[in-house]
């Protein structure tokens, strides 16, 4: 068991997140990376076979693959959806992964749901489509859910630093309470307040097996990738089910509105009742019952499939 000790949860309370480093080993993240490369060779291959890019580029390593296969064919790309590809079970794993499950055990007690996000980013390189403006998770999933606790795992998949876009958090801005945002028309939450003057922000490099929590009104953000390469990360959004736990009024608005953010009821991923655990053919449905729902609002970009609701990081 790895649970949170004290002086991690006193500072996850009092900063907003908590960074923990080499927290899980990096073979773990092996299944993930084998997807990616599965569908960075279908998006090469679809390019080639239309004359768009001269070669498949399959010697070049992960990070610079698809900037390459883009760049030749002057492409940007958005957001992958891997809960589409969830008949792989290697998946799953790291959404119920022990250290991480431990790890959100000490923040959200003993019975844990799963979302049913599971987004994989790729911030190409000098896109400035991909830079994020400061925002809080709950300026996406509701007003209602800053009554709620819903805890961001952020993973990186590759090295990242403030040149390739790692994320900046601001210390202790969960406790500013949710503030105002605006949509634009990038589809973007803009928060109207000027939020560096009020706190200062935070760079966080990270390695693959570092794994950052956050809760949904720390705020947080991502500029602009200056490598030359490509930023992967993995993000998965947790909360206690209802069941676990006497809500308020407030907070069961809160939990409402998650529900219809993300169009699916969270499903439980660690329960000391076992027969409240999801198995992994309930997972699957899951996955495909989650996927159908974000269907009617997604928008198909070469390279990519951007959802239209979810948030940026």
């Amino acid at each position: 068991m790895t649970h949170l000790n004290p002086s991690e949860m006193d500072s996850y309370r009092d900063q907003g997140y908590l960074l923990l480093r080499q927290a899980i080993k990096p073979p773990d993240l092996v299944s993930v990376r084998a997807l990616i490369l599965l569908l960075v060779d279908k998006h090469a291959g679809q390019l080639y076979q239309t004359g768009k890019i001269s070669c498949l580029y399959e010697g070049e390593p992960f990070e610079r693959r698809l900037a390459l296969i883009n760049q030749q064919a002057k492409l940007g790309a958005s957001l992958w959806d891997l809960t589409r590809a969830f008949d792989c079970p290697e998946l799953f794993h790291l959404i119920c992964h022990p250290v991480i499950l431990d790890s959100l055990e000490s923040l959200l007690g003993a019975e844990i749901a799963w979302t049913g996000s599971y987004v994989t980013r790729l911030k190409v390189p000098r896109n400035e489509g991909t830079i994020f403006p400061w925002h809080q998770d709950s300026q996406y999933y509701g007003q209602a859910t800053q009554h709620l606790h819903v805890v961001s795992l952020w993973i990186p998949l590759v090295d990242v630093a403030e040149d390739n876009g790692c994320l900046y958090v601001i210390p202790g801005s969960h406790k500013w309470n949710l503030l105002k945002g605006q949509r634009g028309a990038d589809n973007k939450v803009h928060t109207l307040e000027e939020v560096e003057q009020r706190g200062q922000p935070v760079a966080l490099p990270m390695r693959p097996g570092d794994i950052l929590l956050f809760s949904n009104l720390t705020f947080h953000t991502s500029k602009l990738n200056s490598s030359n390469s490509v930023r992967w990360s993995v993000d998965l959004r947790y909360v206690a089910p209802p069941q676990a736990q006497r809500l308020t009024e407030q907070q069961r608005r809160g939990y409402d509105s998650l529900k219809t953010h993300y169009r699916v009821e969270p499903i439980t991923v660690r329960s000391r009742q076992p027969e409240k655990m999801a198995s992994l053919a309930q997972l699957q449905a899951f996955a495909r019952c989650y996927s159908s729902q974000r269907t009617a609002v997604v928008k198909t970009h070469v390279g990519g499939i951007e959802p239209h609701a979810w948030m940026p990081s």
